[in-house]
C-alpha cells in the first residue's frame, strides 16, 4: 500500500457536519487553503438539529449563506412549561422587536437542508478540498505543521494530508479527541430520550407553541418545526431499556400519550444518551477540538449547534489573525480559553431546565409547580431564552487594574439594519469590514484616537464606523451610516458609553465614554496582542 506525497493546505478540518462546514465556509471567505475530510459520502437525510438562534445565523451572514438559509426556516414560536395537573408553569417569549442582531432571535429548520445550503458554500471556493468517503488513520504533529493520514473508504487508497493546523470537527464520539487523550468532565446529567420526528398527515389538535411536558409520569418535550414537521422528546422511564424504546410498536404507544398517532407519519426515532460534558483541553499544539467534540449538552436549551457555530468563529478570526496578520501563535490558547467557561455555563442552563422537566418525584414534582408557578405570576421567572446566554468573561477583552472585565467588555454587539451614503438598506455587518472596529454616534467619536493610538489601530487593520439617528457628516477616514430603529443607540446609551471597541466576532472589547477611555481601550488591545506577536506593536 502505498502513499502518495503530501497535499499541503493552510487547515484540515475533520468531519464535515454543520459545524465543520461552518469553518470551511468562514475560512473559504478569508482565502485559507482548506481540506475536508469526512467518513460519510451523503448527509444523513433525517433531523437531528432542530434549532438555533441569532447568533448562529450572523455566523451564516458572514459566510454569505443567511438569506438561502432563513428562506426554509420558521420563527420559534415561544415555549411553555407545563406541570403535573397541565397549567403553564414557566414560559418563553420570542425576543421582542427591534431584533437586536436584525434576525429572528431564535428560529427552526430541517439540519439536512441547513447542511446542503452549507456545502453549497463551501463549494464557491477552489481552494477548499472536499474529501468525503474518507477515513482519517491519525495524526502527527511536528516541524510547525500537522500530517493526516487518511485512506479512502472505496478502495483502501491512503494519502497524507499537510497542513498548519487541524480541527476535530468529527462529533460526540471524536475519534482525534481520542488521539489526543484529551478528558472529558462530567457535568453531572445523564439520561435516556426517545426521539420521534413526524411529519403532521391527518387532523389533530396540536399546540401552537413548543411545550415541555413536566409530568412525572412521561416528562416530554413537543417542538414545532418547518412546514409538517414536529418533534417529540420522551424520557425513558425507570424500568425501560433504550432498547424497548427502539421497538416500533412501543414508540407508537409511548407516543400516543402526546398526539394522535394515526396522524403522524413517523419520520425518524432515535433514541439518545443526553449528556452534559466539556473538554478539558480544547488545544493540543496545533489540534484543534470544535463543536460536539469539545461539549455536548441536553437539548432543552436548544443550544448545541448554536455553542458549535461560536466555536467556530471564534477559532476563525484567530487562525486568521495569525496566519494574514502575523499574531503570534499564543493568541489561538485563548480560543479554549474564552469558549470553555461560556459553553460551561449554557450547558448549566440546558442541565437546569432538563432537571425541571424531567422530575420523576410526585411530590417533588408539585413543590416545584408552586415555586415556579409563583415566580411565573410575580414576574420573577425570566421569559426571554436569550437571557440566559453569557457574555465572554473570559479571554481577550478589556479589564480593570485587577483583571475583571471592565462595563460592557464581552457582551455581543448589536446589528442594527443601517442606510449607507447611496441609500442602500442592509444589516450593519454587511455596510462594514471585517475585523476590528470602533463604533460611535458621531463623526467628532471616532476622531478621538490620537496619533500613537491611530498608528497602532492602523496596525491592526481596524475600521470605525458612525452609526447615526440622521445623517452623519461624512469623513474619509471612517463609514458613516444612518439607523432606522435606534437598537445601536439605545444599545449603546443603556452601556453610558460614546464609543465602542469591538472583536472581528462581534464581541465587544471594550466601550469609551470619553477620548482618554477610547485610546487606553486601543494601547491595552496592542499590549494584549503584543504579547502574542513577532514584532512589537509601538
Amino acid at each position: 500500500m502505498t502513499v502518495a506525497s503530501p497535499k499541503v493546505f493552510d487547515v484540515l478540518i475533520v468531519g464535515y457536519g454543520p459545524v465543520g462546514a461552518t469553518l470551511a465556509n468562514l475560512l473559504g471567505t478569508r482565502g485559507y487553503r482548506v481540506a475536508v475530510v469526512e467518513q460519510a459520502l451523503n448527509i444523513y437525510d433525517k433531523p437531528r438539529a432542530i434549532t438555533a438562534d441569532q447568533e448562529a445565523m450572523r455566523v451564516f451572514q458572514e459566510c454569505g449563506l443567511a438569506e438561502e438559509i432563513s428562506r426554509s426556516t420558521v420563527p420559534h414560536p415561544g415555549t411553555d412549561f407545563v406541570g403535573v395537573e397541565g397549567q403553564v408553569i414557566k414560559r418563553f417569549y420570542p425576543q421582542p422587536q427591534p431584533h437586536p442582531l436584525a434576525w429572528e432571535p431564535s428560529f427552526m429548520f430541517i439540519q439536512p437542508e441547513l447542511e446542503a445550503t452549507l456545502r453549497m458554500g463551501v463549494g464557491r471556493f477552489p481552494a477548499i478540498q472536499t474529501l468525503l468517503g474518507h477515513e482519517l488513520l491519525g495524526l502527527e504533529q511536528a516541524d510547525g505543521k500537522v500530517v493526516a493520514t487518511v485512506r479512502r473508504l472505496e478502495d483502501g487508497s491512503v494519502q497524507t494530508l499537510q497542513a498548519l493546523y487541524a480541527v476535530a470537527c468529527d462529533g460526540a464520539k471524536s475519534g482525534v479527541r481520542r488521539q489526543l487523550a484529551t478528558a472529558i468532565e462530567d457535568l453531572e446529567f445523564d439520561e435516556w430520550w426517545l426521539v420521534v420526528d413526524g411529519k403532521i398527515r391527518g387532523r389533530t389538535e396540536l399546540p401552537p407553541r413548543c411545550v415541555q411536558y413536566c409530568r412525572p409520569s412521561r416528562p416530554g418535550t413537543y417542538i414545532v418545526g418547518p412546514g409538517e414537521l414536529r418533534r417529540w422528546e420522551i424520557k425513558m422511564l425507570p424500568g425501560e431499556s433504550p432498547d424497548d424504546l427502539r421497538d416500533p410498536a412501543t414508540v407508537r404507544k409511548v407516543l400516543a400519550t402526546f398526539v394522535d398517532v394515526d396522524a403522524v407519519e413517523l419520520w425518524r426515532i432515535a433514541v439518545y444518551r443526553f449528556h452534559a460534558l466539556v473538554a478539558k483541553r480544547w488545544k493540543d499544539g496545533r489540534v484543534f477540538l470544535m463543536g460536539d467534540a469539545a461539549h455536548q449538552m441536553p437539548p432543552f436549551l436548544g443550544q448545541g449547534l448554536c455553542a458549535g457555530i461560536r466555536d467556530a468563529l471564534n477559532l476563525a478570526w484567530k487562525l486568521d489573525a495569525v496566519l494574514r496578520c502575523g499574531l503570534d501563535e499564543h493568541l489561538l490558547d485563548s480560543y479554549g480559553e474564552e469558549r470553555e467557561p461560556h459553553v460551561r455555563t449554557v450547558v448549566a442552563h440546558a442541565r437546569a431546565f432538563g432537571l425541571i422537566i424531567g422530575e420523576l418525584d410526585p411530590d417533588a414534582a408539585l413543590a416545584r409547580d408552586q415555586q415556579l408557578g409563583e415566580e411565573l405570576a410575580a414576574g420573577r421567572s425570566e421569559t426571554i431564552r436569550q437571557k440566559f446566554i453569557p457574555d465572554l468573561t473570559s479571554g481577550l477583552v478589556a479589564r480593570d487594574a485587577n483583571g475583571q472585565p471592565l462595563e460592557g467588555a464581552g457582551t455581543l454587539f448589536v446589528q442594527p439594519w443601517v442606510y449607507t451614503r447611496s441609500g442602500a438598506f442592509m444589516r450593519l455587518d454587511d455596510a462594514v469590514p471585517r475585523g476590528f472596529l470602533i463604533a460611535g454616534a458621531s463623526v467628532e467619536v471616532v476622531r478621538w484616537l490620537d496619533e500613537d493610538s491611530a498608528a497602532l489601530w492602523r496596525q491592526l487593520d481596524g475600521s470605525a464606523v458612525v452609526i447615526a439617528a440622521s445623517a452623519p457628516a461624512s469623513d474619509a477616514d471612517c463609514i458613516c451610516l444612518t439607523e432606522r430603529e435606534k437598537v445601536f443607540a439605545n444599545w449603546l446609551g443603556a452601556l453610558g458609553a460614546r464609543a465602542v471597541l469591538v472583536r472581528p466576532d462581534h464581541y465587544v472589547y471594550g466601550i469609551a465614554r470619553n477620548a482618554y477611555e477610547l485610546c487606553r481601550l486601543v494601547e491595552q488591545l496592542g499590549q494584549s496582542l503584543n504579547c502574542h506577536r513577532g514584532v512589537s506593536i509601538s
